[in-house]
């Protein structure tokens, strides 16, 4: 590794850098769910599916794994 690495923190301050990249993933996250809801293939909320309630007898049974 470069000894002279650390010099970049003096540039950048470390909690605005973390602060710009949770901004940026937040947005990016929003921009990416409402292109999303824009297309008929992906609109999870006007496909006219009912969303599931409960697990109650839908539960999926676990079948052990053997090694």
């Amino acid at each position: 590794m470069n000894e002279k690495l650390y010099k970049i923190w003096l540039l950048v301050a470390p909690t605005t850098a973390l602060t710009a990249i949770f901004a940026f993933l937040i947005v990016l996250g929003l921009a990416i769910h409402l292109i999303l809801l824009s297309t008929n293939d992906f609109n999870w909320l006007e496909d006219g599916i009912p969303a599931v309630k409960g697990m109650g007898s839908a539960a999926v049974q676990v079948v052990p794994q053997r090694q």
